[in-house]
């Protein structure tokens, strides 16, 4: 009872805890987190910069996302395109053969 006392005497004289009552029997000892480096500490260029880059990290990824999305898209569309293209070409050259391969069977007989 008596530290209770000559911490509140000691705490009102300091002015930490003068503006909060309490009640009979309850501790007044509720301070901040004690931080291990309780220095104010600079913000470090490196931090700064990376928050101004934190803003754009997201939309530069979506972008980002998209373009290789689309860029697949369309390489896949030419890749498609260009074998139906060769597909057709040798058809029209077998047919062409095949063809040149009767006449030549029919005018030997």
């Amino acid at each position: 009872m008596l530290l209770r006392q000559s911490v509140r005497q000691g705490t009102r004289a300091m002015g930490i805890f003068s503006s909060v009552r309490s009640a009979p029997g309850r501790r007044m000892l509720t301070t901040t987190p004690v931080r291990l480096n309780s220095s104010p500490q600079q913000p470090s260029a490196y931090r700064e910069g990376m928050t101004r880059y934190k803003t754009f990290a997201g939309p530069f990824g979506k972008v980002f996302l998209g373009a290789v999305f689309v860029y697949q898209v369309i390489y896949w569309t030419w890749l498609k395109l260009e074998m139906d293209e060769s597909k057709l070409e040798k058809n029209e050259e077998m047919s062409a053969l095949e063809k040149k391969a009767r006449e030549l069977a029919g005018s030997k007989k």
